[in-house]
């Protein structure tokens, strides 16, 4: 699968982003953000306007972490995980623990790509930000490789990245 992602500036909330198809005419999802002191997400699928993913940082000192939560539609059930960030001297490395999997999310000093990478080192699924959005709207260019995981995961990472980048630049 491959997406564009857009993120929708909000003055007072975390960043709300639209996933659409590469053209740009059929939105899959849309993550929004609620109005709270920590970072707290939600996924939205399209057409159908249903919650399937959803996230809550919490508080720990000098790194980000957040508990996520995605809909398992065998089940219809929510299946909670963590994101955390490990604290690097260089570059930006998150692990993420759902369902009983451990994955990791990294990028590079100096790299417009992060990585979603599995315990063995394979490739899951990757997003850069597009260079023109060093001067515009932040757009992100999506690939997911493997359908091992759900989709949702890499969305959500995508956010925690974004918000996290963006709070290192402006604190």
């Amino acid at each position: 699968m491959s997406a564009v992602i857009k993120l929708n500036h909000s003055r007072f909330k975390a960043g709300e982003f639209s996933i659409r198809d590469p053209t740009g005419k059929h939105l899959y999802y849309r993550i929004e953000s609620n109005y709270a002191v920590l970072h707290s997400l939600k996924l939205i699928a399209y057409p159908s306007k249903q919650e399937v993913g959803q996230l809550k940082a919490v508080i720990k000192p000098l790194v980000y972490k957040a508990e996520i939560s995605i809909l398992d539609p065998e089940r219809n059930q929510f299946v909670n995980g963590l994101i955390e960030q490990n604290l690097q001297l260089f570059g930006s490395l998150f692990n993420i623990d759902w369902n009983g999997n451990h994955l990791k999310m990294e990028t590079d000093v100096g790299s417009f790509t992060t990585k979603f990478l599995d315990e063995k080192g394979e490739l899951l699924a990757q997003f850069r930000l597009q260079p023109s959005s060093i001067f515009w709207t932040k757009k992100y260019d999506m690939q997911i490789f493997s359908t091992k995981y759900p989709e949702q995961i890499y969305f959500l990472g995508l956010a925690v990245r974004d918000h996290n980048g963006s709070q290192n630049r402006s604190g």
